[in-house]
Formats: structure tokens, C-alpha cells, sequence
């Protein structure tokens, strides 16, 4: 039994690549009605939980022997991620054979642009980075505790066809690229082939780092992403000037700068991206985007 945990866009590109998609080798796991029903109407098995409101005598036999790919965003409560807590909870008694964790490449905090690997120390800034971390290290305190085994994926930005920020490009500022610090991305087919190599390999209880092959800055992404739209670039400002002219969101992209070492996923799971750098990431999405 295949089980994705918070199925949304990336659990839709993995069950392209999964071999079946019946109710006996897949469940598609949403928190809302709304989810599980337009899931449904894709033909994919869904099944409504909310992770926020289990019961203490939930029981969900599913789990035990399975694989669990777990996607769901953290609790915005604190510093802890409630929801993974919850759901190993569930998992105490009908143990999973493997699970499948998405984290973020923000566990690493700022590295002042310096590369990164998975034993690279963790620093994480943001409350978001902080709370994946947690989840990191209560998902591998688990399985230690209960024979159960992990691969952890610390993934840097996510983009593809239904996760391009089109609508903001006429009205957001950048900095200028000769001054903007690395950022790392991944085409979300990659990642979902990604995941579904870390299910299937002989190895277990690793961390991965998840990223394209050519580290460049945000900057760079919006410029390059306009270039494909055929709109205007947005406004480039100096580094100098960011507080003042950059919005909140974007300031928050130039307050950690690193990139990822991707060595340990292309050796040891074998992965060979179809997309190793944006120009080639942004033609399959607008491809798809022009096609009907």
C-alpha cells in the first residue's frame, strides 16, 4: 500500500509514476471535503483526514507495512510540528515499513552562499525551517525507536507548470542579480521522481539534498521567468536599497544564501534529472502551459 500523506501537487506528479492507482495499492490522504473530492474526480483513491484533530483513540490498521510518503505542510502553531507528531502517533501501533519525508533546504539557515551537504550543520532561521527540522528529528526518533525506516529529502524551491508566480512579475522588485544571493530549486516531476526512488531504494534511514544541478538566485528565476512570459522584467534594485524597496516576501529570499551538493542523490539513488537547470525546467512548463 502506497499512502501519500497531504496529497496535493506533488502527490498528484508521483501517482503519474506510481504502476497502479486502485483502492488496494494507493490512498491519496487530504484534510479537507473539498481535496478528497476533486482528487476522486481525477480517479485517484482519497480519503479525508485532518491531522489537526485526531482523537486519542484514532486507529488506522492501513499504515502497518506500508509506504508513506509524507507531504503534508507543517503546524503553524509553534516551533514543533504538531502535525507529524500526530500522525506517528498513529503510526505507534500498525507501523509503516518506509516513510518518505519532505523537508526544506532552510534547515541549513544562512551559508552565506557557501555550499551545502547533508552533513552540513543545521541552523534554521524561520519559524517554517524550524518547525521542518523538528518533524526531521522526531520522524528519525521514531524510527529508531520503532524499527521503522526513513529518507528524509531536503528540497529547495518547487516549481513546474501550476507553480509559476506569473501573476506577480508586474508588480514585485528584485534585486539586482549581480548582487543576489543562491537559491536552489527543483522541477516538481524531478522531485516526484525523486521520492519514488527514495521509496524504492536498498538504502534507508538517509538524508537527501534535492535540488537542480545550477544554483542561481531569485532574481534570476523572475527575470528568466518573465523572459519566457514575454513580459517586462521586473525592477531590479540594489542590494543596498532592499529594505526599502522589496517587499516583505522578497526580503525574506535574501536573508540566507547556499548551495546544495546534490552528489549523494545522483550516487546513491541513482537519480538522473530531466530538468538540471531552469532553462530547461521553464521550457517544459510553458510547453505544457501552451499546450490545450
Amino acid at each position: 500500500m502506497n499512502i501519500i500523506i497531504g496529497c496535493g501537487y506533488l502527490g498528484r506528479e508521483l501517482c503519474e509514476l506510481l504502476p497502479e492507482h486502485n483502492a488496494q495499492a494507493l490512498c491519496c490522504v487530504v484534510s479537507s471535503q473539498a481535496s478528497a473530492e476533486q482528487l476522486s474526480a481525477r480517479g485517484l483513491p482519497a480519503q479525508r483526514l485532518n491531522l489537526d484533530e485526531l482523537c486519542s483513540d484514532f486507529e488506522w490498521p492501513q499504515l502497518t507495512h506500508s509506504n508513506i510518503y509524507f507531504f503534508a505542510p507543517p503546524s503553524t502553531t509553534d516551533k514543533n510540528d504538531q502535525r507529524m507528531r500526530a500522525f506517528l502517533t498513529l503510526c505507534q501501533h500498525h507501523t509503516p515499513r518506509r516513510i518518505v519525508y519532505i523537508s526544506t533546504s532552510g534547515v541549513y539557515g544562512d551559508c552565506q552562499g557557501d555550499w551545502v551537504d547533508e552533513d552540513s550543520p543545521c541552523q534554521p532561521l524561520t519559524i517554517r525551517a524550524q518547525r521542518r527540522y523538528d518533524a526531521e528529528q522526531a520522524l528519525i526518533n521514531f524510527c529508531q525507536r520503532m524499527t521503522c525506516e526513513y529518507m528524509i529529502l531536503r528540497v529547495g524551491g518547487i516549481y513546474g507548470p501550476e507553480r509559476l508566480p506569473l501573476a506577480r512579475l508586474q508588480s514585485i522588485k528584485v534585486i539586482d542579480p549581480q548582487q543576489a544571493p543562491y537559491s536552489n530549486r527543483i522541477h516538481i516531476s524531478d522531485l516526484a521522481q525523486v521520492c519514488l526512488k527514495a521509496m524504492q531504494a536498498s538504502t534507508y534511514n538517509q538524508i537527501f539534498n534535492v535540488a537542480d544541478n545550477a544554483p542561481t538566485s531569485m532574481s534570476d528565476y523572475f527575470i528568466k521567468l518573465a523572459q519566457f512570459a514575454g513580459v517586462t522584467a521586473p525592477e531590479c534594485v540594489a542590494l543596498v536599497d532592499a529594505s526599502r524597496e522589496l517587499s516583505p516576501a522578497m526580503l525574506s529570499f535574501i536573508n540566507e544564501s547556499r548551495r546544495m551538493r546534490t552528489t549523494k542523490m545522483t550516487d546513491i539513488l541513482g537519480v538522473k534529472l530531466n530538468f538540471p537547470d531552469l532553462n530547461s525546467g521553464l521550457t517544459d512548463c510553458f510547453e505544457k502551459l501552451n499546450t490545450p
